[in-house]
């Protein structure tokens, strides 16, 4: 009888087991080294239940936490679906056990198979606060839902960490500060599934809002995020900073093309990620958005390009690095590819 091969498994989920629990003691230990050099600092733990919530069963370590609850004014936001703050006393084993768990969780959310399903991120990070969790509470139920360039009513994702990795570098740092709010640092998993610390040398008590400019591109977060978990399931590891730019670089173009079916803006934005960054530049492809009508398909217009026309998308020959802007056509051509 065979035995189950678990590297296999891993692969499949694309995640090595062993290099992600090396990932988790060392964020661990740089969050500990963190806070224990900050004694005045509150660690907040962000909770975001809206999927799925953090387990409770008899025994765990989440079974009975303290929460404060991020109040948003929608009905859209039931109670059980609200963002909520954990204060961790990393002082006491349980707070420590707390830590470690939610850091797994950060991490096993990252999976790219997680991702590709849609399950989302419970662990929205880490704040280091010298203000109490009301506080904190209090100013980010005021930044959750704002009006886009349009006048619509939208909800903020930004303590989901995906959508957080995406937002924080189009913002200034005035707008950066004010979104931290009374938090000195956001400790979080960023766009790529490395942890990170975000941060303002001063915390603010100011409202949170984004410029009209701004709102094309934080809509568009969601296809970015949905492409960027199809290609790291496809792949089999998480993406890497040059994917990402990519991503957001494509689904603005694809916006531009005039594309507006979701399916054809996240395969678009996947063929970026699988293809080539400006496989859009190529020949056939090219030819065949300009033949593409309003109420064509994306898919569909693409569809008659052949195994060995995509290969040589991919090789990257024919692409033209000074067709680009002068600070595109500054990098080397001899690999057209991501790095």
């Amino acid at each position: 009888m065979s035995r189950p091969n678990h590297r296999d498994a891993e692969r499949q989920e694309g995640v090595d087991l062993s290099s992600e629990a090396a990932a988790i003691d060392t964020t661990v230990s740089v969050l500990r080294a963190y806070f224990d050099k900050q004694p005045d600092m509150h660690c907040l733990l962000v909770v975001d239940p809206a999927q799925r919530d953090l387990p409770s069963e008899e025994g765990s370590v989440f079974s009975e936490l303290t929460r404060t609850v991020v109040t948003i004014a929608h009905d859209a936001y039931p109670d059980e679906h609200r963002p909520y703050l954990v204060e961790l006393d990393l002082s006491s084993p349980a707070g420590t056990a707390l830590l470690k768990e939610s850091v797994r969780l950060a991490f096993e959310d990252r999976r790219p198979a997680s991702m590709a399903q849609g399950l989302g991120q419970r662990i929205g990070g880490w704040l280091a606060s010298s203000a109490s969790p009301d506080k904190v509470a209090e100013h980010w139920s005021r930044q959750v839902l704002q009006y886009d360039e349009r006048g619509r009513l939208c909800a903020l994702r930004f303590y989901d960490t995906r959508a957080l990795g995406l937002i924080w570098p189009v913002l200034t740092e005035r707008q950066q500060q004010d979104l931290l709010g009374p938090a000195k640092v956001w400790h979080a998993l960023d766009a790529c599934a490395k942890p990170r610390a975000y941060g303002r040398d001063a915390e603010s008590s100011r409202a949170f809002s984004l410029a009209k400019a701004q709102w094309p591109g934080v809509h568009r977060h969601g296809l970015v995020n949905r492409a960027l978990a199809l290609h790291a399931l496809a792949a089999g590891r998480q993406p890497v900073p040059a994917e990402v730019d990519a991503a957001v670089a494509a689904a603005a173009r694809a916006e531009q093309y005039g594309l507006h079916d979701r399916d054809d803006l996240v395969a678009f934005i996947g063929h970026a990620l699988d293809w080539h960054p400006w496989f859009d530049r190529h020949p056939e492809v090219a030819k065949a958005l300009q033949q593409c009508s309003p109420d064509d398909f994306y898919t569909a217009a693409i569809g008659h390009l052949q195994p060995g026309e995509i290969d040589e998308i991919r090789r990257g020959a024919w692409y033209d690095e000074r067709a680009l802007s002068s600070a595109e056509s500054s990098r080397s051509t001899t690999d057209t590819r991501y790095e």
